[in-house]
């Protein structure tokens, strides 16, 4: 595996940023409730040891507790285990680390990440801390964005940053869409001791009122994006902007707005029996 130590040191910085993460909730929160809806109607039941996995500002977390399940929360941002905490008081949560679970094996019935999986450096070792505190038996579910071209959100977005942007600055960092590949991700699934039994798209899309509103998604409610927006000149930032509003303006009008489809992938594994 790639040294992605500096990539998960600037993760754990960027979303100590309150700015980032109020911008977070408000630009993606409607994208991943929409995930973490469809996570717990198919798989979740009242009754479950459930662990909300990269919690973030427990939204899901909450809607497990209320459908019934024991839920414990995870997530090593500060901010969002403060704002998880207020979100479902009838839930555990705890700050820290996927990759080191504070969990006896055997703990949970059901493990859920929705949209945590891209921010940790070490994934491999996450999904084999995540099958052993699964029950033989249990259920691991994860929400993550879809690749190019079926996310047109993200086509958009990164073929202006790969058309203008300097990367040399960028540290290493997992590849964002590799869960979205049904064949990568049954092969870290197996390679961790997970079954992978569905692997499917769920439609889902931004609603925007101007061209440049997609830009700005990336440029304040990201950390990764950001710091590569960020980390370019003046010049190269604008010629960024302009490309991703021209793409959204000749590509996604409405007559009211702009829909951009950001469409994202549901994935179930087992701990085998």
């Amino acid at each position: 595996m790639s040294d992605f130590k500096e990539f998960g040191d600037r993760e754990r910085a960027g979303w100590t940023d309150d700015a980032i993460v109020n911008a977070y909730i408000s630009h993606f929160g409607p994208v991943t409730d929409q995930a973490g809806a469809a996570i717990l109607d198919r798989h979740v039941q009242p009754g479950d040891r459930v662990l909300d996995l990269c919690c973030g500002q427990g939204t899901l977390t909450a809607r497990l507790a209320r459908a019934g399940a024991k839920v414990t929360g995870l997530d090593f941002s500060p901010q969002m285990v403060g704002l998880a905490q207020k979100a479902a008081p009838d839930a555990q949560i705890l700050e820290g680390d996927a990759a080191a679970l504070p969990f006896e094996d055997a703990s949970f019935d059901t493990v859920v990440c929705n949209f945590g999986m891209m921010h940790l450096p070490d994934q491999p070792k996450a999904l084999r801390e995540i099958a052993r505190v699964l029950r033989p038996g249990g259920t691991f579910v994860m929400a993550t964005w879809m690749a190019p071209p079926a996310s047109p959100a993200f086509g958009a977005v990164f073929g202006a940053l790969k058309e203008h942007a300097d990367f040399s600055g960028a540290p290493p960092q997992p590849d964002l869409f590799t869960f979205a590949d049904e064949g990568q991700a049954a092969r870290l699934m197996a390679e961790a001791g997970l079954d992978m039994t569905s692997h499917g798209a769920l439609a889902s899309a931004w609603t925007v009122d101007a061209p440049k509103d997609l830009f700005d998604i990336f440029l304040t409610a990201t950390v990764g994006a950001r710091m590569l927006i960020l980390s370019q000149s003046d010049e190269t930032v604008n010629k960024i902007a302009d490309t991703v509003a021209a793409t959204v303006a000749q590509k996604f009008a409405t007559g009211t707005g702009y829909e951009i489809p950001v469409n994202i992938a549901l994935i179930a594994a087992t701990r085998p029996a």
